[in-house]
């Protein structure tokens, strides 16, 4: 592996911990590294955290080179971050993998439904176009937010170390390289800049007309339709959006300034 491997939540301490620390020289963590990483997690110990948790696992994805991998066993009810997702009860093991995931097809018993992406990498899917491994990335320039259904702390992975790194680095590859990037002109930021940034900080957009959609319905923000279109273009400009997506810089100024309390308060109420 290019890139160290933590283990966090209950599998840093659980037995099938072990077989992951000897085939990917994996440590246990209590805390998120800084750097590039990939962070393994039981997904059901994602699934049953409290939204404050959830939300701080998800934005630590927010940044390049950023992996965190849920892996089975899985919570029985769906979950909704960062989209809505679910592990489903497969009735034979799965067919048509690849690599790995031929390894451990026999141990596969679960398939991702939901709106998470199969990434391009090989046993993303079985034969049958099932889903193996789901992605998401909270921006084009993010690391990944993934689940599998592949149990890669099985026994069997010790006998195919190599194969199991190559199938990690994989997903590795996907995250993107941290990048020093320009310090985002901040200082004539307007207050309509920051509330059109508290806006598209409330939940996730797909793309531009569905922001202007949302808008228009919306009971708290007041933007026309060209008023939000130029802010648009305005933050892109400065660096602070991609595509209709704040950036991990964008983020830090919210949560810095005297708007930070109407994003929390904003996205619960979407919740709802």
């Amino acid at each position: 592996m290019t890139v160290p491997v933590f283990l966090h939540g209950a599998l840093a301490t659980h037995r099938r911990g072990r077989i992951l620390q000897e085939a990917l020289a994996a440590t246990a963590t209590s805390e998120l590294p800084d750097g590039r990483a990939a962070v393994l997690a039981f997904a059901d110990g994602f699934q049953g955290a409290d939204d404050a948790e959830q939300a701080r696992l998800v934005e630590w994805t927010r940044a390049p080179g950023h992996l965190l991998l849920l892996l089975p066993p899985f919570a029985v009810a769906p979950s909704e971050r960062p989209v809505s997702w679910r592990a489903e009860r497969m009735e034979s093991s799965p067919r048509g993998g690849e690599g790995l995931a031929t390894v451990l097809a026999p141990e596969v018993s679960y398939r991702l439904t939901g709106r998470l992406q199969a990434p391009a990498m090989p046993g993303a899917t079985w034969s049958d176009l099932s889903v193996c491994v789901g992605a998401y990335r909270l921006h084009p320039a993010a690391g990944l937010f993934a689940v599998t259904c592949l149990p890669l702390w099985s026994l069997a992975v010790l006998d195919v170390p190599a194969e199991l790194q190559s199938w990690l680095g994989n997903l590795v590859a996907l995250t993107g390289e941290a990048q020093a990037a320009p310090t985002p002109a901040t200082a004539s930021l307007q207050p309509d800049h920051y509330g059109f940034l508290v806006f598209l900080l409330s939940r996730p957009f797909t793309d531009e007309e569905e922001v202007v959609a949302a808008l228009r319905s919306s009971p708290v923000f007041r933007f026309s339709t060209e008023k939000a279109r130029a802010l648009l273009t305005e933050l892109r400009k400065r660096g602070l959006v991609l595509g209709v997506t704040p950036t991990a810089d964008a983020y830090d100024l919210v949560m810095q300034s005297p708007y930070a309390p109407y994003v929390s308060a904003i996205r619960e109420g979407s919740s709802r």
